[in-house]
This record gives structure tokens, C-alpha cells and sequence, in this order.
């Protein structure tokens, strides 16, 4: 943190909030000797609503739900901010606009576009001379026998995903044309949900040995700082073996790849932020490893999920949610490379042995919680709740945080996960109503 920073008088940050992303007191604590916070919720949002009364204790808050861009910019310019930040995918877009009339910095609209649409992206990138996948969009309106010709002209294996998401939700391996023509029509066919458009993706290889490393995914994440248009690495972050189709099931900061490839990875994810337009903020990259190099996945406008509190741990005081909003109100961060640590912070994310629809019981978490290493276990999916894969990452019974001293101790918790934690369940009535309740944390 900037110790000039006066505290007496910090600058006001108009933080555009959304409840999937950074949980509130995690900004207000990340916020601390750096800004004062006025929030920007919507609370047709399902949860902005309740988060109101919270909100309010940490700042002013302006609901910003069936009101025009015009309205929301006046009172914000009547709250005297300074700047203005949005940590979530779905809203970068509209904050772009916001942003443009307050005169404040952040992702322009040309780029907050690409940072939230595949297809933008993938061409944006593309253009820039980067490596991508073949990609086409199935858009909502093509008919059964438009996407029998885009089934037939595309090679296999393929991915399918929704143009816009996060989380591996709805993303599919596609092998043959017909799987892609039953994919589409089983989407379109669940009850009650839109018709979203979808990429279609060529499946990037495997590579031909362990690049990312023995017992970890070829697949790695970078977190960028972007200041001035200069673009800055903080950290790689490993991936563990995914679960099927595409979940991710884990990362670990720092990296396990060796020197030469991590050099590799900062400058395609370098050359990835310079296509799409990137100039102030944090980044996310996502890249695969693969025999010709690494191949740029998905860029998104915000830290990683997670990341932020993994990396504070492995070096002990570096946030990269509170570099954020220093950026956002101006402060000079003045990162110099990758963030110096002394440990292997991790998150990790714990699925039942097989795919289930109903949780029955979770035991064990409290030995899990009682192991060195573990700082935090906490139950996400408890019994009597559904579990449905199609939701990608999100859809873990549990997940664990916390530092070990090498990865040969990571490798160890990873397998305590499953010898300790038994998770019961069975698969029953779709039409079941499932239960909701607030994560449950054992620390």
C-alpha cells in the first residue's frame, strides 16, 4: 500500500457491485487506507437486493435498477468519485459506459466488449497474429438445419460454450457432428432457460508430455496488473487435473513450470491484453500448454476468482483485489514483475467421487479442517441440495484454502481431500426443489 496516501481525505471509489463477485467485507477490507467506497448495485440482481443493508455500512449505495446510464452518472458525480471499478464480467460492459459519461478510467467500451465476448475476443486476438482455436457462433436464432451445416463443416474434437460466461458453465466436449447437433438441441430444450448464443470451438491438443508439470493440468492462469497501458505480471498459478467435462478442480500459486516456460506464458499473456485494447486494471489469462506454445484460452477484465486471497498468502501481502482500487482511483502501484513468495497458497475445489443430483451427507470436514496447511474448508453444496455438472466449477460440494511448503505437501492434502471427506448422494427427481442456504466455513 502507498504510505502517501492521505487517509484523512482518500479518494471516493464508485464500485459497481455484483454478489458472484468479491464478497463485501473483502472490498471493504482490501479498501482500507486506500478509498472510501460508493456502491453501484442493481438489485434485480438475484442477492443485491439483501446485500443492501450490509452495503450500507461500508458507504453509500445507489441502486442503479431500472434507471438509465444518465441517472446513475449524476449521482454518482453528486457522490464526488474519483474513480470507478467493476470486478465482474457481466457488468464491465455497462460500468464502460458509466465510466465514459463520468469521464473516469477503466476498460473503454471496444474493450470491454472483447473482454466479455468470445467471439470479439477470439477475433481481436486472432487479428493480433496470436494462436486460437477455429471457432464459429451458433447464434439463437439458427435453425436445426443451420446448425447441421456448421456441425458438418467443423473439425473434431471441438468445445462448445456459451458466447458469453465463466466458469466452464455449459461447456462441452464435441466429438462428431450429431453430438453437436444433441448438444444444441438438449441446451434450447431445458425448461426456463433463454436461448443463449454459443461458440463453437476446436479442441486445443493435449501436449505430447507433462508441460504443466507431474500431477497438474497443462493448463495455467496469469494474473496481470495494467497501468499506463504497461502490462505487468504478478504471479502464474497452476492448475490441477481437471474434472469432467472442462471443471476446474484447483490452483496453486506459485507456479510449478519451470523458468523458460513461465517466460513463454508472461509474454503471449502479455501480447493477449495489448490486442484487446487493455489499459488500466488486473487481468486474468487463462493458457494452455501445448507442443507449439501457449495458446491464449480466455482473457478476463478482472483478478481470477480466488486468486487475489491465494496470493496474498503465498507472499504474505500483496492483494491483487486492493491493486485493483488502487488503479481505480489513481494510485501509482508501480509493479515490477512476478510477486515474490514464500509459499504455495491454493485453492481448491472437491466434487464427489462420481456426479450426483442430490448431496445426502458431507462427513469429515472438520478433520480436513484440522490439518496443517488448512486455513479455511467450506461447505458450498450440504446435504439436501442439488448438484448439477452443467454448471461447470461452480457445481463443488466444497472447497479449501490455505499455504503449504511444497508441492510434494499439496499432493498429500489434495489426496486427504477424499480419504477424510466422505460426500453421500444419490440422483432422484429433477422436479425437486433444492434447498438453499448460506456457505457453511470451518477454519
Amino acid at each position: 500500500m502507498n504510505s502517501a496516501v492521505d487517509a484523512t481525505h482518500l479518494p471516493r471509489l464508485a464500485y459497481v457491485y455484483h454478489p458472484l463477485s468479491f464478497a463485501p467485507l473483502s472490498i471493504r477490507d482490501a479498501a482500507v487506507g486506500v478509498c472510501d467506497i460508493v456502491w453501484v448495485i442493481d438489485t434485480s440482481q438475484p442477492d443485491a437486493s439483501v446485500m443492501q443493508r450490509l452495503l450500507r455500512r461500508f458507504g453509500p449505495v445507489i441502486d442503479a435498477n431500472g434507471r438509465s446510464i444518465d441517472d446513475v452518472a449524476a449521482e454518482l458525480r453528486a457522490e464526488d468519485v474519483d474513480g470507478i471499478v467493476s470486478l465482474h464480467d457481466g457488468d464491465l460492459v455497462w460500468t464502460s459506459r458509466l465510466g465514459e459519461q463520468l469521464g473516469l478510467p477503466f476498460h473503454d467500451f471496444d474493450t470491454a466488449i472483447k473482454l466479455t465476448d468470445k467471439y470479439a475476443q477470439r477475433s481481436a486476438l486472432a487479428a493480433a497474429g496470436l494462436a486460437v482455436p477455429q471457432f464459429r457462433v451458433i447464434s439463437p436464432v439458427a435453425t436445426e438445419s443451420d446448425v447441421a451445416r456448421i456441425a458438418m463443416e467443423f473439425p473434431y474434437p471441438a468445445v462448445l460454450k456459451p458466447r458469453e460466461g465463466q466458469s466452464s458453465r455449459d461447456t462441452l466436449p464435441i466429438a462428431s457432428p450429431s453430438e453437436l447437433e444433441a448438444a444444441v438441441r438438449e441446451l434450447r430444450a431445458r425448461p426456463g432457460m433463454p436461448r443463449d448464443e454459443y461458440i463453437l470451438e476446436s479442441f486445443v491438443p493435449d501436449p505430447s508430455t507433462p508441460l504443466g508439470g507431474a500431477d497438474f493440468a497443462p493448463f495455467v492462469s496469469v494474473e496481470s496488473v495494467v497501468e499506463d497501458g504497461v502490462v505487468t505480471h504478478a504471479a502464474i498459478s497452476s492448475r490441477t487435473p481437471f474434472r469432467w467435462p472442462f471443471r476446474e478442480t484447483g490452483y496453486c500459486t506459485p507456479t510449478v513450470i519451470d523458468p523458460e516456460l513461465q517466460h513463454q506464458i508472461m509474454h503471449v499473456a502479455g501480447e493477449a491484453a495489448l490486442a484487446l485494447g487493455v489499459t488500466i486494471g488486473c487481468l486474468h489469462t487463462e493458457i494452455k500448454l501445448t507442443d507449439d506454445g501457449p495458446v491464449v484460452i480466455e482473457v478476463n477484465g478482472r483478478p481470477g476468482g480466488g486468486m487475489s486471497e491465494m496470493l496474498e498468502r503465498a507472499s504474505g501481502d500483496f492483494s491483487i483485489l486492493q491493486t485493483a482500487l488502487r488503479l481505480a482511483v489513481g494510485e501509482r502501484v508501480g509493479l515490477t514483475g512476478p510477486v515474490p513468495t514464500n509459499r504455495i497458497g491454493y485453492l481448491l475445489y472437491v466434487f464427489p467421487k462420481s456426479d450426483l443430483e442430490w448431496i445426502d451427507s458431507v462427513d469429515g470436514l472438520s478433520d480436513l479442517a484440522a490439518m496443517n496447511g488448512v486455513d479455511e474448508v467450506v461447505l458450498v453444496r450440504g446435504p439436501g441440495q442439488r448438484i448439477d455438472w452443467r454448471e461447470g466449477s461452480e457445481a463443488h460440494v466444497f472447497h479449501l484454502t490455505g499455504t503449504v511448503g511444497d508441492f510434494e505437501e499439496l499432493q498429500t492434502l489434495i489426496e486427504q481431500t477424499t480419504i477424510l471427506v466422505h460426500i453421500g448422494g444419490h440422483d432422484g427427481d429433477l422436479m425437486k426443489p433444492a434447498t438453499t442456504s448460506g456457505a457453511t466455513a470451518w477454519t
